[in-house]
């Protein structure tokens, strides 16, 4: 689920009352009609998702379901189940007990700021579960730096509930079990660590919410966030009466810049772990047996965003697709968009491998000049702060200026935000992409289709840039003039721009067996539309001479194998020699 760590630093400012402030309209919802706007998870993540959890997240877990007790209402269904089997295994291999399910809005759905509310029921958690509804910053920097926001999460270890039970319902009695006790939580990276406003030690501004009779679990409960670029206030609504879960709002410092920026939804039933009281992920002694009664089963109704304070914003789908010439590092070259450094994107050098170096500029007055560090290898590279759809671009080429040693072997890859990295080959003593090593500044020209490989997801990118060494050769180099550029950028450039070529909707959309992927071509030529899934892996490939006006392919919902692919959203991209669009299908089963 999250990460949590033993030595978190409260480093909260509180407000002395209250925001005032309204409630304005709807501007997003999702009451659970499909999953459309989700994608599944799968796996059981790095050490059990950070926090020694028990589960395997299996897709089988997760569905739309009725409501019991609700006729003609639908809810995300999550399901937690005692099984084991061929797969469930934890990330070294060993076999697991638990499965459950999770889904996150990552390139689908983002927020920022607003009124978030979800109506959520969980089952009996008895000892080891832990749902929780919750929000992650969409920052590349990753966790805590990206922000975390739980709107809600039960579960919690016997003695953080006995700390707070004087407030919000509690009896000071230090007799709350899971099922009566919920709270919420903010994390994020503090000047001095890791910050969270759910450590509370001394017991002073953490609320949560106590309900001994009929509890908090087998019932929906409302859970909302409002949010504004100044602060945070967390609140349940239990039988129609609104429950502050903090003493006050959360009032965002300087050192939590996180909160100014976009999250994405998650939703999510984990199985003991460090939250809990229930033993954590290698180790049976660290806790108490899983009681919980399995299968157990959470709805979540719907989610609604609504205009707080008059703030508001909701980005569906991946980040603005760009196209033409996008600038990484480069002064003089003219762009169409690109990345500041300091501002949209950092430079970073991994594990101390690099130093700085005296080797003036190809071009402009910035260049990056390094000198290896004896470490037996280096790595560096670009990092936007936030995801760039560089999808647009996936015909063209990497284009960058390097001033490195002949003998020098060395690797030139990009990472996206889901953390799949892939990279091309540039031999020491040897001409490859157009680079001439000849102890001047030379220009390699990567193909964009060699270095994405089949797993990169161009929609969603961290890492535009990464340079990569693993032989331990000592030298100086130096990079410029970095940018990616659209296969039709020079005729763009030679004042002659290619007619462009149209995609149109796909019919039927959705579908169930088959469907059109039409576009119109202005000209006979060649054309290519590419099939890619919601997490941005090519399924297929359609290639071909089309005539002018009107053409199409059928796609069979199939990958290139001839397997059926699995019913959800895919992306569809067309490339011609007049540029590229892309548009949006959903595949039924």
């Amino acid at each position: 689920m999250r990460h949590r760590f033993a030595a978190v630093v409260a480093a909260v400012l509180l407000s002395a009352a209250p925001a005032q402030a309204q409630v304005g309209s709807l501007i997003w919802q999702d009451n659970f009609d499909s999953l459309t706007n989700w994608l599944k998870v799968t796996g059981n993540g790095s050490w059990g998702w950070g926090n020694g959890e028990l589960e395997y997240y299996r897709n089988e877990n997760v569905d739309i379901a009725p409501v019991p007790g609700e006729p003609g209402n639908n809810a995300l269904r999550i399901v937690a189940r005692n099984e084991s089997g061929p797969g469930i295994v934890d990330q070294w291999g060993n076999p697991l007990n638990y499965t459950s399910g999770k889904v996150v809005s990552k390139s689908f759905v983002t927020v920022k700021y607003g009124m978030i509310e979800t109506r959520v029921l969980v089952p009996n958690l008895n000892n080891g579960g832990w749902p929780a509804f919750w929000m992650l910053g969409t920052a590349n920097i990753g966790w805590p730096g990206s922000g975390e926001v739980d709107l809600m999460e039960m579960g919690a270890g016997k003695a953080f509930r006995d700390l707070h039970d004087t407030h919000n319902g509690g009896n000071g009695l230090n007799n709350a079990t899971v099922n009566q006790m919920v709270g919420a939580n903010a994390i994020w990276q503090g000047t001095s660590g890791t910050a969270s406003l759910a450590n509370d030690p001394g017991d002073t501004y953490d609320r949560p919410y106590y309900q001994y009779s009929p509890g908090l679990t087998g019932r929906f409960l409302i859970y909302r966030c409002y949010w504004d670029q100044n602060s945070m206030r967390f609140t349940v609504v239990d039988n129609g009466v609104e429950h502050d879960l903090y003493a006050s709002p959360f009032v965002f410092g300087a050192d939590a810049e996180e909160f100014r920026q976009p999250f994405y939804f998650i939703a999510n039933m984990a199985i003991g772990g460090a939250y809990t009281d229930c033993w954590r992920l290698g180790d049976p002694n660290s806790g108490l047996p899983i009681s919980m009664p399995l299968p157990a089963t959470m709805y979540v109704d719907y989610v609604r965003v609504y205009q707080w304070n008059g703030q508001g914003e909701i980005a569906l789908g991946p980040p603005a697709w760009q196209n033409g010439r996008y600038g990484l590092f480069t002064d003089t070259t003219p762009t169409s968009a690109g990345l500041t450094t300091g501002v949209t994107s950092d430079i970073y050098v991994w594990e101390g491998t690099l130093v700085n170096a005296s080797i003036p500029p190809f071009e402009g007055a910035n260049g990056i000049a390094w000198a290896t560090n004896a470490k037996g290898w280096f790595g560096a590279g670009v990092m936007s702060r936030q995801p760039v759809n560089l999808f647009n671009l996936g015909d063209g080429f990497v284009k960058f200026r390097i001033k490195i040693p002949a003998n020098v072997s060395f690797k030139v890859g990009v990472i996206d935000s889901w953390g799949n990295q892939n990279y091309v080959d540039l031999p020491a003593n040897t001409t490859k992409y157009g680079l001439v090593r000849n102890g001047q500044w030379g220009q390699a020209s990567i193909p964009i289709s060699e270095l994405r490989g089949t797993a990169i997801d161009l929609r969603m990118l961290s890492y535009e840039f990464v340079i990569l060494e693993t032989n331990g050769a000592a030298c100086q180099f130096a990079l410029d003039d970095i940018y990616w550029e659209s296969a039709n950028i020079a005729g763009a450039d030679d004042g002659v721009p290619a007619p462009r070529a149209t995609l149109l909707a796909s019919a039927p959309n959705p579908f169930l067996t088959s469907t059109e992927l039409r576009f119109e071509l202005p000209a006979p030529g060649p054309y290519a539309i590419e099939v890619l899934d919601a997490a941005g892996r090519r399924v297929n490939r359609f290639e071909g001479l089309g005539r002018a006006g009107l053409n199409a392919v059928r796609w069979d919902g199939r990958d290139d194998r001839g397997r059926a692919s699995k019913a959800g959203v895919y992306w569809y991209r067309l490339a011609s020699g007049g540029g590229a669009e892309v548009r949006k299908v959903v595949l039924l089963r």
